[in-house]
């Protein structure tokens, strides 16, 4: 027969062990957008299933419409806009809900096609403002391997994360905004006009923006490992108290 002192013991454990649990922040809330070149649904898809299965995460989507985005009243309530999308445009009302999000100082992470993501007017703002960017279209550069801008070998985003073999140009870019720090250049590149990942702050809120994104880039852990490290730090979260 269980003694009681055992008893107790298990009963404290499993008050312990809900208080625990209690006390755990809820999970982190992404909405993802994709449309557009570079088949960004699925591998938004893919990478949306490598976040769940890895990390605590409520993960939402609008996918695959360049005019009209379903499900997109969930990014009222995410902590992250993950952006993955080229020259959509989007109803006043739909564009609204978007606007809201970066006006509030929301976190960001945008790739590729993100930093032309809009009709005209809002990307004079989203690319110059929000990203901090200043999108100068194709560049001759080719497929590329990234290097590390000089002085951010230890930025939190580029931790545990390798040389990247990128399979597409990295766009070219003109001057970009006052306090953007370049996390990655073209390797071999030493040109400022060649900027690949890099980050921004707007109204308060931490932005990442990289020119990679391609499908093959998925394929690539230290480039999944970047966009992971994107998420948390944007969000200002420990990635390590979301892991499962």
């Amino acid at each position: 027969m269980m003694s009681l002192r055992l008893i107790l013991t298990s009963i404290l454990g499993l008050l312990i062990a809900g208080a625990v649990y209690a006390q755990q922040s809820p999970p982190l809330k992404i909405h993802m957008i994709a449309a557009g070149e570079y088949d960004p649904e699925k591998s938004l898809t893919e990478f949306k299933a490598y976040l769940e299965k890895h990390y605590r995460v409520e993960i939402t989507t609008s996918f695959g419409n360049s005019k009209k985005l379903d499900n997109l009243d969930s990014l009222k309530s995410a902590d992250l806009l993950f952006l993955f999308a080229r020259r959509m445009t989007l109803s006043k009302e739909q564009m609204a809900i978007v606007r809201d999000h970066w006006e509030k100082g929301k976190p960001i992470v945008g790739l590729r096609t993100a930093s032309h993501a809009f009709q005209k007017d809002d990307n004079e703002i989203f690319d110059k403002q929000v990203l901090g960017g200043n999108y100068g279209g194709a560049s001759s550069n080719g497929g590329f391997k990234t290097g590390v801008a000089p002085g951010q070998e230890n930025h939190p985003v580029l931790k545990d994360v390798g040389p990247i073999k990128a399979s597409k140009y990295a766009y070219g870019q003109g001057k970009l905004a006052d306090g953007v720090m370049v996390l990655h250049i073209v390797e071999r590149i030493k040109d400022k006009q060649f900027p690949v990942t890099w980050v921004n702050t707007y109204k308060g809120g931490r932005v990442l923006y990289t020119s990679m994104g391609a499908p093959d880039d998925f394929n690539d852990a230290n480039f999944s490992k970047l966009l992971v490290n994107a998420i948390f730090w944007t969000t200002m979260r420990d990635a390590d108290k979301y892991k499962k």
